[in-house]
C-alpha cells in the first residue's frame, strides 16, 4: 500500500514538473493586419475614371488595433500624366449607441503630378447596413485651379447580403460635392454588386452622373479583389 502511495506522489509531483515547464500561450495581439490586391476595368472614383477608362492594377496594407485605431496605405494605376496614385489614411472607429462611428484623416498623392495632391478629413456612421460619410478638403498643391475654397463631399451607401444568392451583396452609393469655383457637376450614384469567385470578391458595377459636364454620363467597371 505505501508503495503504490509513493508511485502515485511520484507522477503527481512528475505531473506538475511537466506543467511548470510547459512554455506560457502568449495573449493574443491587439494589433491585426490585412492586405488586398485587385485589378478593375476602371478606376472610377466619385463618379469620374481616373485611369481614361483602362485597366487599373491596385493594393493595399491595413493595421487595426482592437482600440479602434487603423491606418493603411493604398495605390493604383491612373492616367499616364498622374503616374501612380498613393493613398495614406489613418481612422479612429467607435460606438455611439449601437451605431458604428469613424473619424479619418486621408491624403492623396500623385507620383506623377504633384499638383494633384489634397488632402482630406472625414466623419462616418453606419447603422443597419446604411452608411452616412462627409468629406472636408483641407488642403491642394493645386495653383490657378479656380477653387476659391476647399469642398465637401456627402455620400450615403447602403449594403445588402441578398438571401436568395448566398454570398450575393448588392451596393447603392450616393455622392454630393459641394466646391465653389468648379464646373465639375455635383452629383454621382452606383449600383454594384459582389459575389465571391474563386477566392476573389468579383464586382460588376455601374456609375452614373446626371449631366456631367467633364466624364463620361455612363461607367461600367468589373473587378477581381483579393483579400489576406
Amino acid at each position: 500500500m505505501k508503495q503504490i502511495a509513493s508511485i502515485t506522489t511520484l507522477t503527481l509531483i512528475a505531473a506538475a514538473a511537466m506543467a511548470d515547464a510547459a512554455p506560457a500561450v502568449a495573449p493574443a495581439s491587439a494589433w491585426t493586419q490585412s492586405g488586398n490586391l485587385a485589378l478593375s476595368s476602371n478606376y472610377i472614383w466619385r463618379g469620374v475614371s481616373q485611369n481614361n477608362d483602362a485597366f487599373a492594377i491596385s493594393g493595399g496594407y491595413d493595421v487595426a488595433h482592437t482600440s479602434g485605431l487603423s491606418a493603411g496605405v493604398w495605390a493604383s494605376s491612373v492616367t499616364a500624366a498622374q503616374g501612380l496614385e498613393v493613398d495614406l489614411y489613418a481612422n479612429y472607429g467607435f460606438k455611439v449607441a449601437g451605431i458604428d462611428a469613424s473619424v479619418g484623416y486621408i491624403a492623396y498623392l500623385y507620383q506623377g503630378q504633384a499638383a494633384s495632391n489634397f488632402s482630406e478629413v472625414n466623419v462616418s456612421a453606419t447603422y443597419a447596413g446604411v452608411t452616412a460619410k462627409v468629406s472636408k478638403e483641407i488642403s491642394n498643391d493645386a495653383n490657378g485651379s479656380g477653387f476659391s475654397d476647399f469642398g465637401y463631399y456627402y455620400e450615403l451607401g447602403y449594403t445588402y447580403s441578398i438571401p436568395a444568392v448566398k454570398g450575393l451583396d448588392l451596393g447603392l452609393h450616393y455622392g454630393w460635392a459641394d466646391i465653389n469655383g468648379s464646373s465639375d457637376t455635383a452629383e454621382d450614384y452606383s449600383v454594384s454588386f459582389t459575389y465571391p469567385v474563386a477566392g476573389f470578391a468579383a464586382t460588376v458595377a455601374y456609375n452614373n452622373v446626371p449631366g456631367n459636364t467633364v466624364a463620361e454620363h455612363d461607367l461600367y467597371s468589373i473587378s477581381l479583389k483579393k483579400s489576406f
